[in-house]
């Protein structure tokens, strides 16, 4: 597994032990940046925060700080993955903007860090409260409510393609691509006024 472009392109990136965490396939990774990159949806590589969650390895935050981000908080809360993340984030010398944060994004959450303007979500099917889309739309829940998404972010939710999200109130689709048994969704936050 490697970064595929930006500053620390060709980086090999460490993936955790065990069978919990299965990292993003590059042709997925690959599809989604080109989407990101693409300008359709503005410029969100070049965000303030991004999230990465259920991050992993952090193969997504790391390929978006590799790209141009500020700032990338890995959440997870399996041992062997905050293990792998810190490694990697030590690996691409990226400690200054970049910190692994242990938290189960299926429950409320305290959330110090500001804002975030894009997110990554793809939980384990081990975590999904009915699918992996489901767990998705209740972290994004619980990250509104802890006041950790800005107005009008972008949510990228992979998922079975055979599921997709029913975005929750105050979320809409605004992209969905397919590779392989993979869905992605790209969901725009309309936050609320007053």
């Amino acid at each position: 597994m490697r970064v595929i472009s930006g500053k620390r392109r060709g980086a090999t990136l460490v993936a955790p032990e065990g069978h919990v965490t299965r990292p993003t396939a590059d042709r997925t990774r690959e599809m989604i940046f080109n989407v990101l990159d693409g300008g359709r949806h503005g410029n969100p590589l070049d965000a303030d925060l991004i999230i990465d969650g259920f991050a992993g390895s952090g193969a997504m935050g790391c390929e978006a700080w590799s790209r141009g981000a500020k700032r990338v908080i890995f959440i997870d809360q399996d041992s062997a993955a905050m293990t792998a993340i810190k490694a990697n984030i030590t690996k691409l010398g990226a400690e200054a903007e970049c910190g692994a944060v242990s938290r189960d994004l299926l429950a409320p959450v305290s959330w110090p860090f500001g804002q975030a303007e894009l997110i990554f979500l793809d939980p384990p099917w081990s975590k999904a409260t009915g699918t992996k889309a489901d767990a998705s739309m209740l972290a994004l829940n619980h990250l509104v409510a802890a006041n950790g998404v800005a107005a009008h972010a972008l949510a990228v939710i992979e998922h079975d393609r055979r599921f997709p999200p029913e975005p929750p109130l105050g979320w809409g689709i605004v992209d969905q691509r397919q590779a392989g048994r993979a869905g992605v969704c790209f969901l725009r936050y309309q936050a609320k006024q007053g």
